[in-house]
């Protein structure tokens, strides 16, 4: 399907976002590369908080649905939080800039960071508040802070997805004297991050 104009420029401005974080990206250069003039992008998008705003509410919201719908479909907890986790994963995968505006945004301590975005980080919470919740009453998690879950997944995720020059150039140093496996891709990351948080969060057999 051909992408449409608005769509186009969502994905060019979330390119832009990821590279030069909110305050440094530039709506002449977002609607040059989109073919498109500046009052055009104006159309669709009052100012560049309102293009900042759809481009991340538009991604956010899809994640939030994302795992929810993936983990409501497991029988049990420890399921559906690898499902979560490992959704979490594909979707930065899928949508490859995302990570580099996350770790903008907290780098900046979320001060560009609209309301709606925030509803709908607070969805994504709280599906794994809801998973870990329901661990704890079925007797197989431990009670876990769902905060500290959710910043172990997502900084492991982001980290990933934004350090791969930065970890191949500190990986050829130790490689001289040690062999390093090669680190997995973002998928592979998802299922061994599931397994341990999966151990951490287990309840110890009495």
């Amino acid at each position: 399907m051909r992408e449409n104009k608005k769509g186009k420029i969502l994905n060019i401005a979330a390119r832009h976002f990821s590279r030069y974080g909110y305050a440094n990206a530039s709506l002449e250069e977002i609607a040059a590369e989109s073919g498109v003039t500046k009052p055009a992008i104006y159309y669709h998008f009052k100012d560049k908080s309102d293009l900042y705003e759809a481009v991340l509410t538009d991604r956010l919201s899809q994640l939030a649905w994302d795992v929810e719908t993936v983990s409501d479909t497991a029988d049990t907890p420890q399921v559906r939080l690898r499902r979560y986790i490992e959704t979490f994963g594909s979707f930065l995968e899928t949508h490859p800039c995302f990570a580099a505006i996350l770790s903008h945004e907290f780098a900046d301590n979320g001060t560009q960071l609209p309301e709606s975005a925030a509803d709908a980080l607070a969805n994504i919470l709280q599906t794994l508040t809801a998973i870990l919740n329901d661990g704890v009453e079925q007797g197989v998690f431990a009670i876990k802070n769902p905060i500290v879950i959710q910043m172990m997944i997502v900084s492991t995720l982001i980290v990933h997805q934004t350090t791969d020059k930065l970890r191949k150039r500190v990986a050829s140093r130790i490689e001289k004297s040690f062999h390093l496996p090669p680190v997995p891709n973002i998928q592979g990351i998802a299922r061994l991050l599931s397994h341990h948080i999966l151990l951490a969060v287990q309840k110890e057999p009495t």
